[in-house]
């Protein structure tokens, strides 16, 4: 019988091969005995990957999900806190208006009216608030800046009140001026979005629509109040000094009615605050269910996993000797 023999080079590559096969091997199980995973999930699983891939894609959902809820919720916190500012400050001025009498002197109403002028351009740079790059009660234009400055806007209103001889005409062209659904603040003060809120989906068939914007009444009589008792300040030319407080005083009035609706406001966010904070527990707890079970079809089996770990060590020995001793033969040996 004819016997087929192997050359030296052939041998070598041959010898090459087996080698990076054994050497793969234990590097595979080497990998999964430290992870106590499975580096071949296919084969693992005799090729049938149905569950783990509708396990993997219901991960990704609640990953997205997930991130979408924790964004939201901290844009609501950002929207509180906004809020909150503006309530302060709405609160700290009609402190200082409700101080303010027919009988107070030219220098209280002057100071009532600085604290009032920078009330106004605080609530106004409170709602021109940003977070995550976008504008937070704009709407859904939140690549825009609702609010006019406030110097903007106060110079616009001061054109209304050329003419104006009463404390009455100052209280009704500043109104006029915030509510004309044709001008005024409409078309130059808010620049944000006028359509629905922003909806955010938290979950499946699960939405949450943050409606609050910039353009909301509360908003447009928190500023009027405050820019009335600004610029009755400035009236000295036309108004008298009683005109002047009672303006003063009565806005002081108002900006505490509007505190109430604020905390209104900021109620409905903490209720949705509230929502978020369920949701998210529940998207951890099917996340924890689900990795479980991810963990339960792709978990390597220690004991198996070592055991084939030393089969293989101890083939890659045997075949560093046989290589080692086939490099020693000679021809003198051989005969």
């Amino acid at each position: 019988m004819p016997v087929v023999s192997i050359g030296d080079m052939s041998q070598h590559f041959l010898s090459l091969r087996n080698s990076g096969v054994i050497k793969t091997d234990l590097a595979r199980l080497g990998q999964e005995l430290a992870t106590g995973k499975v580096t071949d999930i296919a084969a693992h699983l005799g090729g049938d990957t149905r569950q783990v891939s509708g396990i993997d894609h219901s991960l990704s959902v609640l990953s997205a999900f997930q991130t979408t809820a924790n964004e939201t919720g901290l844009l609501l916190e950002n929207m509180q806190f906004a809020l909150d500012n503006v309530s302060t400050q709405s609160s700290s001025t009609a402190e200082v208006l409700l101080k303010v009498s027919p009988q107070s002197s030219e220098h209280q109403i002057s100071q009532a009216g600085t604290v009032a002028r920078q009330a106004f351009t605080d609530i106004v740079q409170s709602f021109n608030g940003r977070f995550g790059g976008k504008s937070m009660f704009a709407g859904t234009a939140v690549h825009t800046k609702p609010l006019a400055s406030a110097e903007e806007m106060l110079t616009n209103i001061r054109a209304e009140l050329v003419g104006a001889a009463t404390a009455q005409d100052v209280s009704s062209a500043v109104q006029q001026w915030f509510n004309d659904p044709a001008g005024g603040f409409a078309t130059m003060g808010y620049q944000g979005g006028t359509g629905s809120g922003r909806v955010k989906q938290v979950g499946p068939n699960q939405n949450i629509t943050i409606s609050t914007r910039a353009d909301d009444q509360l908003v447009k009589d928190l500023l009027a109040s405050t820019a009335i008792a600004a610029l009755a300040a400035e009236m000295g030319g036309n108004l008298t000094t009683s005109d002047q407080g009672d303006l003063q005083r009565a806005s002081g009035a108002e900006l505490l009615s509007g505190s109430a609706g604020l905390a209104e406001i900021m109620g409905v966010i903490g209720i949705q605050q509230g929502f978020l904070a369920t949701q998210k527990a529940q998207f951890s707890a099917e996340q924890v269910s689900l990795e479980m079970a991810y963990n339960d079809l792709t978990l390597a089996d220690p004991f198996e996993t070592a055991t084939r770990l030393q089969a293989v060590q101890a083939q890659l020995e045997t075949h560093f000797a046989i290589t080692a001793r086939l490099s020693n033969l000679s021809l003198a040996e051989y005969i």
